[in-house]
């Protein structure tokens, strides 16, 4: 699947088999072109999947390993702004120092005009501050002579009582006497002649071999030959590696770094000096997951899944009984479509991605849900089955396709704007819907038509919980209206108490700290072991308990104190902490990332609220809309009432609840617009009893969400349990406001405005049949 172009034609082939199945009427036609659609996607993402161990790529949340964020500094002293080229140059030479010989998996990558990204995983804990060093050492190189009166001029310079114009004070590494040299200010020679270093054992100890090149050998010849007897310091990043005497004049183009240095420190600092930065960088953004700690996250996440997965197919089988295999087989075929299509893409799998994956099951039922809902009606009114079966999809396709087409626009912004593995989210919420289209409406019709045509399905029988009756829900509005402002201004309260504390890590910047412990710790033990650490800000400090993984302890702390935090507690407490995920992230980014978000969650809701005014009329749009940010705002308060901090990963849970609530409000527009078509009586009636209608399907596809999100909050562990709180509560709070919220706006804005709904609905369904107006 490397070849782009037999990509392409497939993809080419498999766009016209769709464009023919949609476009026929004959149901024998339909079948055939279904099947054959099924059976050779279906076939083709096995085969591209295959072994999935190799083929879909983990996350370093799920395998373990560093990923960091640095960005490019201006030198000191230096006015040369950042270039892309400045940018280009520290990309090869990070590269060359991580990975000299070409062996290690390393990913790294220009990030905006002035940061890079680095991915290594795999790496462990104790490798971490190595490679930590090796990205931060600029390796500036520089020769300078050092002043003839150095020994009698440092204590006076040091004590403020004398100055030196042209030189400075450094200390000297190499020295074991902590000595501390007067050396130029301006070098005699630049490092950058310097074509080749390694490190070389010699009867003394450890060394670094410097070759010059043919311009820097005469240079460094001439610069010993002036200056024989004097010492001559060899200075990296400011301070002094070594100052040896000049004995003679050195003309063979080489020089060597004396010191005490240890073999991986020697051969570090020679590839450090072979590729110095033309600027210096600093981390400003961390996440490092240990393997152990990465494996316990897959097993978390398949926990959640297929727990999710059982319960919800338990019961659509149980409810849905032979329509309920159906939906199993249209389900299979989503999960395989969803996994062939990331491995044929090279999409990396990461925890948000099982997030996305389990919510896509959620998603792929709600469609059975709505067609099979239909089809209930539909032979209740009598038709035959085969006709009932055509029908239920008819009438549910606009439904479906308009529920999915909203959340699909949410996760494709939240691609767009969202980073690091937040975007894996995005990927499978993408990949899934796309699949659950081609599963409900294309791969279950399929079957239903197979099954009748050849006799095996003559009868289906559905249950039914949900009674019907008949609520007026909208002489409700007034007490739901004030219900829903007091669940607003509770947020606005919330968020004017709270302010800076509503935002996690992620947005405010600081460092978080996850780890696993082998036996019982409360949060007083961990403020206890680090409250003689002198941090400026009190750290807060969480206990977690997962279901079948044991207890996590979760630390906020300042930037650049997590470490630490770690250090004291493993010593304290008298655990290793083995399973731990640290993340820091620099006040900047995190500023950025709060300003990206904010701009998601606006794109996303302007998005929704353009192809609802397109897709229906303005009233209704106006009403999903009102609706859609009536339940983000109440999530927000919730979630922040809870205890819980905003961070990256519920910018996609908050898009995601934006996406239910349009799907939710979507079903009951859907039935509302085609009752004021088809039925007389008041605006208001014919609502009731739309909303009444569509009520079993509203109360089950919010009781299948349910269950799969529950299973994350549940086993999901302590990186998705926020995510599915915010879910589960976006669901009760979109259930709600499809009933008692966005008809009830419906409702005031035509009354308000004296507008005939039904007249336009009309209207529109006329210009649609006859665009051009004529007669």
């Amino acid at each position: 699947m490397d070849n782009p172009l037999i990509i392409f034609l497939i993809g080419l082939g498999i766009f016209a088999l769709f464009l023919w199945y949609f476009g026929t009427d004959s149901a024998r036609k339909k079948r055939g072109i279904g099947t054959f659609l099924a059976f050779a996607l279906t076939a083709f993402c096995l085969w591209a999947v295959n072994p999935p161990g190799e083929k879909i790529q983990k996350g370093i949340d799920l395998q373990g390993g560093s990923s960091f964020v640095i960005a490019l500094q201006t030198a000191p002293g230096s006015e040369r702004e950042i270039t892309s080229d400045a940018q280009q140059q520290a990309i090869g030479v990070i590269e060359k120092r991580l990975n000299p010989e070409g062996t290690v998996d390393l990913l790294i990558a220009p990030q905006g005009e002035d940061r890079i990204l680095i991915q290594m995983p795999g790496i462990t804990e104790e490798e971490v501050d190595k490679v930590k060093k090796t990205i931060e050492t600029t390796a500036k190189l520089d020769f300078a002579l050092v002043h003839q009166q150095s020994a009698v001029l440092v204590p006076q310079i040091d004590s403020g009582n004398h100055i030196e114009p042209g030189w400075t004070v450094r200390d000297n590494i190499g020295s074991e006497e902590g000595e501390r040299l007067l050396v130029k200010v301006r070098p005699d020679l630049e490092g950058k002649y310097v074509k080749r270093a390694f490190a070389q054992l010699a009867p003394t100890g450890w060394m670094i071999i410097l070759n010059f090149d043919s311009e820097g050998a005469g240079k460094f010849g001439d610069l010993t030959a002036a200056n024989v007897g004097r010492r001559l310091a060899i200075i990296m990043d400011g301070e002094v590696l070594s100052a040896p005497n000049l004995n003679e004049a050195i003309y063979g183009g080489s020089a060597q770094i004396s010191g005490r240095f240890t073999v991986d420190e020697a051969r570090s600092l020679a590839s450090a000096l072979e590729n110095p930065l033309e600027n210096p960088v600093k981390i400003i953004q961390k996440y490092e997951v240990s393997p152990t700690m990465g494996e316990s996250t897959i097993k978390q996440g398949v926990a959640a899944g297929l727990s999710g997965l059982a319960v919800t197919l338990l019961f659509v089988l149980i409810y849905y009984k032979f329509a309920g295999i159906v939906a199993l087989v249209g389900l299979t075929v989503n999960i395989i479509l969803l996994f062939g299509a990331m491995a044929m893409f090279g999409f990396t799998l990461t925890l948000p991605g099982i997030a996305g994956i389990i919510l896509t099951i959620g998603i792929a039922i709600d469609a059975n849900v709505l067609i099979y809902e239909r089809l209930r009606e539909e032979m209740k009114a009598g038709k035959s089955l085969p006709t009932a079966i055509d029908a239920a999809y008819a009438k549910a396709f606009s439904a479906i396709f308009d529920a999915n087409i909203t959340t699909l626009i949410t996760a494709i912004i939240l691609f767009n704007v969202a980073s690091g593995t937040v975007k894996g989210f995005a990927v499978t919420l993408t990949i899934g819907i796309l699949a659950s289209l081609f599963s409900a409406l294309v791969v279950t019709r399929v079957c239903f038509g197979w099954a009748t045509e050849s006799g095996v399905l003559k009868k289906l029988s559905l249950l039914n919980i949900i009674p019907e009756r008949r609520i007026d829900f909208l002489g409700k509005r007034r007490a739901c209206f004030v219900l829903s402002c007091l669940l607003v201004a509770m947020t606005l309260v919330i968020f004017g108490v709270k302010k800076q504390d509503t935002l996690g890590v992620d947005f405010r910047g600081g460092d978080l700290l996850t780890v696993k412990a082998t036996s019982e710790v409360t949060e007083d033990d961990v403020l206890n072991a680090i409250s003689d650490m002198g941090l400026e800000q009190q750290p807060v400090v969480q206990t977690l308990q997962a279901a079948g993984e044991g207890e996590f302890i979760i630390v906020r702390s300042e930037f650049e104190t997590g470490d630490q935090i770690l250090e004291e507690i493993r010593k304290d407490l008298g655990q290793d902490f083995k399973d731990a995920t640290s993340e820091r992230v620099g006040p900047v980014i995190g500023r950025e990332m709060a300003k990206s978000s904010l701009l998601a969650l606006g794109f996303g809701i302007v998005g929704i609220f353009l192809y609802v005014t397109v897709r229906f009329e303005f009233s209704f749009a106006l009403g999903a809309i009102v609706a859609l940010l009536h339940d983000i705002s109440i999530a927000l308060g919730i979630v922040v009432l809870s205890g819980r901090e905003l961070s990256l990963i519920l910018v996609g849970a908050f898009l995601t609840i934006a996406g239910y609530s349009i799907n939710d409000t979507i079903v009951v527009f859907d039935r509302v617009r085609e009752g004021l078509r088809s039925k007389r009586g008041e605006v208001a009636d014919v609502m009731n009893l739309c909303i009444n209608a569509t009520l079993g399907r509203t109360l089950l596809t919010s009781l299948t969400t349910l269950i799969t999100v529950g299973s994350l909050y549940f086993f999901g562990g302590p990186a998705l349990n926020n995510f599915a709180f915010t879910i589960i509560v976006g669901v009760f709070i979109g259930t709600y406001s499809s009933i008692f919220v966005a008809s009830p706006i419906v409702l005031w804005w035509v009354r308000t405005r004296k507008k005939n709904l039904r007249r336009e609905i009309l209207d529109a369904e006329q210009a649609a049949v006859n665009p051009a107006g004529t007669p």
